[in-house]
């Protein structure tokens, strides 16, 4: 697959943007055929995607039928670590060998992780709002 960046091409700086991040990402391999994966993050918070050389899961990509920013980023990823030589060592979070079962429950967990910070992301935003308020506070503008 050949990946081509294009300086004017919104999707393409989205790509870049999630492969600065690719250090969070959860990789993995299934069992039934070793295809190798990334767990990654949508612009959503909350969300999730399973990409990998055959696809990615996004609605973008069912939707449109052409590679989205996660597949850009997994192939420019795996450029990354061809050129290192070697894989990386394995985070934390390595899946490594599962079942599509597995899968699937590491996905929910990992879901379940991100709505939890992102209430309790929310619930800070609304203290210090509350904490503004109450000092008489305005907020600058962005």
């Amino acid at each position: 697959m050949t990946v081509t960046i294009d300086s004017t091409d919104p999707r393409s700086a989205k790509a870049l943007a999630l492969l600065a991040r690719a250090h969070t990402w959860t990789h993995g391999t299934r069992k039934s055929d070793g295809l190798s994966f990334a767990i990654v993050p949508g612009s959503t918070p909350g969300t999730t995607y399973m990409v990998s050389e055959l696809g990615c899961t996004c609605p973008d990509a069912n939707r449109r039928g052409v590679r989205c920013k996660h597949q850009v980023a997994y192939r420019l990823w795996t450029i990354q670590q061809n050129a290192a030589g070697s894989q990386p060592a394995a985070p934390a979070d390595d899946l490594g060998l599962c079942t599509d079962a597995e899968l699937a429950e590491t996905m929910l967990q990992i879901k379940a992780k991100h709505l939890v910070r992102d209430a309790e992301l929310a619930e800070r935003a609304a203290y210090k709002a509350r904490l503004r308020a109450e000092l008489g506070l305005v907020e600058e503008a962005a």
